[in-house]
């Protein structure tokens, strides 16, 4: 006994018949884009994947309606309806626009019909039962021709067998063989409901895979004379079973037989090809070009793509190839940096794209369709006057592979029978998995080409055999009928409450058919026994049950403090074996929660990728980088006119090497907005620093020195010099002063002591500019001053003459940062001695209304809040 596909498959190789030269999908989807003005280009325009498998569908169910020697017979068109009219007028210039060409087992079919059985290498003789299972006119030919040249006269014992095994007749007696007889029928009779029959109710498809192994292994130790080949499970077609029966068996130590192994993988070759489009036009998504250099094609490993990938999604989009890397890879590399506006620089990048691709052993076959896709572009690039990105897109979107079903069928495994399939063998017990709504029979889904009185016109007006919902769903109820037929004692049948989602779901609309042949509670659902109620689990008939035991409550999550007993100042030392310095920001980081500083030190954050976005730290760095350039040292101040232009450029060129997602039309909005905002602030800022009489010294310039024992570093964003050997460190924030002077009157902002401290026990880190280094220390007063860009306000922990004419400029009249700076220090202490302080519960509502500023150091990970300890009354918080 076999399936149709391994039927046609083995009538193909014994009549030599050979494989179509061409590839199907392709061509289907150049006729259906050629037609224009067909019923489905409106459609196929914003949805082309669905419409085309549904106009396939239309299509193969009008070619399989006819002969496959005759052509449809259409003088009864004009007496159809307008819309089927035109729908099947367009379908048959489709047929005509393929040229001859059909999918691939029609195509088989076609071939071996007019093969000469002289041409054959082997007979063939199909055996086979009317209407199981329903073959179509297609399908009947080549039964009908491999019968008439076979040589052998039919064997009537092998006849007898199959006829014995097919037969749709009750086996079972009770209950059972009521539902097996009168299932979907008119019957005014019920009878008595025993225990050939149940109905259980369990969680979900997991559940209900381990009940199922339990039954099993429950009916064997109950009845000696059973095999397991005598245990039946019909399951649906759905990946998600075949793994969970696999996973639940094989821990009860039950072999299966007839239990797919079929796995979808994923299009490579289209994604690749698909991925690398989007590189090539500009701006790139993010996700599109990580994606593109972790595809297993790339001719790198793995572990490269995977670190190629996670700086892009770090936002560096500089594609800097890896020490050591090939040719190959610096050149893909380019290949991905570079953008296209022209359909010639596009093909060509194809095409060498397609040369550095690599496909060895499992990969060969994506690698060869990344080749046919490549060059199915490049065909539709060949003579165009610009490129159609979304043409493109929709050539190569990637499908869902189906690989060859692998099944072992052995006389010992427990039975498994398919949904969709015949009944290959009889059992006496039988397991119905997935009896839910929409299943058993699966409902036909709604055909969007013809509605079902469309469908019975064309039958009626054409003489064209199309199936309707009614009669799809009246074969279907025949083959569960069979189904239900080769059990021979019991059937059981497995209701999940819920799907994979946890989305409730009902029973299969066939309980309410059940309900009615047989005696039992008022209401179809009450034959349901839930395994969650203790009374009805009981009832469940050869339910295996775990062996009782005392209840134990779950484990006590314990945090506590952790105890390194080392420096851990010391996990990050330079070349001379001395602690790396700490950064004001890593220093915020250990003030806030020391957890969060140690994932950083030993970059176990977690690695997300998502969309991009400007969030606020992208919108922070970009204005950086735009004040950075446009206020430039030892040079005027720019011209109060022309800063809007300036502003303008200077942000384009930011968002290029930043942010390039940001040039895609989506973003207009957010780019003028920001544009306007960096426009006032440098306006702002500019009179500010007029208004001082100060002159710029230097931009981004490192500081070094020491805080205690702890050496410290930072980058300033500005240096200005005022006369009398002044000076003033800035730092930009893109940001309101409102939180920034908060923190600041509370004694919690550690950033501009931490410059302070730099200044007076070090300085620049790179001293080739003396005359800055010669300022720096000849300096009499150091300030620190925060420019807020939101709003336009000087914050500063100095107050300067000439502040008092800027209404701009707010010092502060207190210790800016004393209790940061004491906190800080005690944190040190502590990771000296190897100690780190688990946040408290309490911790980040301290910060945000005593110390003035949100802990954002709180959501570097999960693990933080998880291990947050309770606050205690005797310990004050985040000491």
């Amino acid at each position: 006994m076999g399936t149709w596909p391994e039927l046609l498959e083995q009538a193909r190789r014994a009549y030599l018949v050979a494989r179509p030269g061409w590839i199907w999908e392709e061509v289907f989807r150049g006729a259906l884009q050629s037609m224009k003005d067909a019923f489905w280009s409106r459609s196929y325009a914003v949805a082309p994947e669905e419409t085309a498998l549904a106009v396939e569908a239309a299509l193969r169910a009008v070619i399989e309606s006819t002969a496959p020697d005759r052509a449809l017979d259409t003088t009864g068109m004009p007496r159809l309806p307008e819309r089927p009219r035109r729908h099947v007028a367009d379908l048959l210039r489709l047929r005509n626009a393929l040229d001859g060409a059909l999918p691939e087992d029609l195509a088989a079919i076609t071939a071996l019909l007019h093969t000469s059985c002289d041409d054959a290498i082997q007979s063939l003789r199909v055996y086979w039962i009317e209407d199981w299972p329903r073959l179509s006119i297609w399908q009947r030919a080549p039964v009908e021709k491999l019968n008439a040249d076979s040589q052998a006269s039919a064997d009537v014992s092998l006849d007898r067998i199959l006829q014995e095994a097919g037969s749709s007749e009750a086996r079972g007696k009770g209950a059972l063989g009521w539902l097996q007889e009168k299932l979907f029928a008119k019957s005014d009779e019920r009878a008595a409901l025993d225990e050939s029959v149940q109905w259980i109710g369990v969680r979900d498809a997991l559940q209900e895979a381990e009940v199922a192994a339990g039954m099993a292994q429950r009916m064997l130790e109950q009845h000696r004379d059973l095999a397991p080949a005598d245990i039946g499970l019909l399951v649906p077609e759905d990946e998600e079973y075949v793994a969970a029966l696999r996973d639940a068996f094989s821990l009860a130590g039950l072999p299966l037989s007839g239990l797919p192994v079929a796995r979808r993988r994923r299009d490579l070759g289209r994604e690749a090809v698909l991925h690398f489009l989007y590189c090539r036009q500009k701006p790139t998504p993010a996700m599109a070009l990580a994606a593109c250099l972790t595809s297993p094609l790339m001719p790198w490993s793995g572990a490269t793509g995977a670190s190629l990938a996670q700086a892009v999604m770090d936002r560096d989009y500089r594609l800097r190839a890896p020490a050591g890397a090939s040719s190959e890879t610096r050149r893909m590399l380019a290949l991905m940096r570079e953008g296209d506006e022209s359909p010639t620089a596009l093909a060509t990048a194809l095409s060498e794209f397609a040369s550095l691709l690599r496909g060895e052993g499992d990969l060969s076959g994506h690698w060869a369709q990344a080749e046919r896709s490549a060059a199915q572009v490049c065909g539709l690039l060949d003579g165009a006057d610009r490129i159609d990105w979304n043409t493109l897109h929709r050539v190569v979107t990637p499908h869902y592979l189906a690989a060859d079903e692998e099944m072992r069928y052995t006389r010992e495994g427990v039975t498994v029978l398919r949904e969709h399939h015949e009944p290959w063998r009889a059992v006496r017990h039988l397991v119905v998995l997935g009896f839910s709504a929409g299943r058993y029979p699966v409902s036909p889904p709604p055909s969007p080409v013809f509605a079902s009185d469309e469908l019975e016109a064309i039958r009626d007006r054409l003489a064209l055999p199309l199936e309707t919902p009614r009669d799809i769903l009246q074969r279907r109820r025949h083959l569960f009928r069979r189904q239900l037929a080769a059990a021979s004692e019991s059937a059981s049948f497995l209701v999940p409450r819920r799907n994979g989602l946890g989305e409730t779901q009902a029973p299969s609309q066939s309980l309410v058919f059940m309900h009615r042949l047989l005696d039992g509670p008022d209401d179809a659902g009450d034959l349901v026994l839930d395994l969650d109620a203790h009374c009805e689990r009981e009832q469940v008939r050869h339910l295996k049950l775990a062996s009782p035991g005392a209840a134990r409550p779950p484990r006590a999550l314990v945090a506590e403090d952790l105890r390194f007993g080392r420096d851990l100042l010391r996990l990050r030392v330079d070349e001379q074996g001395e602690p790396k310095p700490e950064s004001p920001s890593s220093l915020e980081t250990l003030m806030v929660s020391p957890l969060a500083w140690l994932l950083r030190r030993l970059g176990a954050e977690p690695l997300e990728w998502a969309p991009e976005a400007p969030d606020p730290p992208l919108r922070g760095s970009l204005a950086h980088r735009v004040f950075e350039d446009l206020f430039r040292p030892e040079g005027p101040l720019p011209d109060p006119d022309a800063l809007p232009d300036q502003v303008r450029l200077l942000l384009d060129a930011a968002i290029r090497e930043m942010a390039p997602f940001l040039r895609g039309s989506q973003w207009r909005v957010e780019r003028r907005h920001l544009h306007s905002e960096l426009t006032e602030a440098a306006v702002a800022w500019r009179e500010l620093v007029e208004k001082l009489g100060a002159g710029i010294l230097g931009t981004e310039i490192w500081l070094a020195g020491r805080l205690g024992a702890v050496p410290v570093h930072g980058q300033a964003d500005t240096v200005l010099g005022l006369s009398g050997e002044r000076l003033l460190v800035v730092d930009y924030k893109k940001a309101s002063a409102k939180g920034r002077r908060s923190r600041m009157e509370r004694g919690f902002d550690s950033q501009a002591s931490l410059y302070r401290t730099m200044l007076e026990t070090g300085g620049p880190k790179d001293e080739g500019d003396r005359a800055l280094v010669a300022r720096l220390e000849r300096a009499r007063q150091r300030g620190i001053v925060y420019f807020m860009m939101n709003d336009r306000r000087a914050l500063s922990d100095t107050t300067l003459e000439e502040s008092a004419r800027i209404p701009e400029w707010t010092a502060a009249e207190q210790d800016v940062s004393g209790n940061a700076l004491a906190l800080i220090g005690e944190r040190l202490r502590q990771a000296r001695q190897g100690l780190v302080r688990l946040n408290r519960e309490g911790d980040e509502r301290y910060f945000e209304k005593e110390a003035g500023f949100r802990p954002y150091a709180l959501e570097v990970s999960p693990l933080i809040r998880i291990f947050m300890r309770p606050s205690e009354e005797n310990e004050g918080q985040a000491a």
